[in-house]
Order: structure tokens, then C-alpha cells, then sequence
């Protein structure tokens, strides 16, 4: 395997438990956070398949990652208005979501 398909798992192993971190703060605070957890779980399952070298575990992580970018995505859809200010954090783990997704599609088996 090319270090880059290796690079995407271990990127989206970091990013799940960042996802369920979100989620137990959003199920403490009272607000449902079914989507988080369903993505955290995904992209923890793709992230052990492919580590494994198990079959259809890049597949997997290209779906859990374009999942987990389209979810990171959604803030960025809404108009903002003026007392609104730019999150750049929420820039980055958009574009992190979206590299390890180029990273996992652009990897070539050997």
C-alpha cells in the first residue's frame, strides 16, 4: 500500500474521534447528535479496514470521507449576515475532510 492510502486512514481515525468528541458535546448539551456519531463510526470503521488491508476498505473511506466533507460543508451553505464571523477552524477540518478524500481516491494499489 502507498503511504497515501495509509495517510488517510490514520487522518480519518483522528478526525472520527473528533466527530464523537462532537457528539458527546452536543448529546450533553441536549441537542440529537445521531449524524456525528454515524460519521465518527464510519470513518473509524473505513480507517481499520484499510489499515487492515481488508477488502473494500478504501471504498470505504472515500464514501466515510466525502460523507464527513459534505457534513463539514453545510455551514458554509447557509447566508450569513453581519454579526456572524468567519470560522476558520471550520475551514480547516472542511478542507482536512476533503484532502483525505483526495488522498484515499488519488491512491494507486501496488
Amino acid at each position: 500500500m502507498m503511504w497515501m492510502g495509509k495517510a488517510s486512514a490514520w487522518m480519518a481515525l483522528a478526525v472520527g474521534a473528533l466527530f464523537g468528541v462532537n457528539a458527546d458535546f452536543q448529546f450533553a448539551t441536549g441537542v440529537p447528535g445521531w449524524i456525528y456519531i454515524a460519521t465518527a463510526i464510519a470513518l473509524i470503521v473505513a480507517s481499520y479496514r484499510t489499515l487492515r488491508k481488508m477488502s473494500g476498505g478504501l471504498r470505504l473511506l472515500a464514501g466515510a470521507w466525502g460523507f464527513a466533507g459534505g457534513l463539514l460543508a453545510l455551514p458554509f451553505t447557509v447566508p450569513q449576515n453581519s454579526a456572524q464571523l468567519f470560522d476558520a477552524g471550520a475551514l480547516v477540518l472542511f478542507l482536512v475532510a476533503f484532502a483525505g478524500l483526495a488522498l484515499t481516491v488519488l491512491h494507486k494499489e501496488r
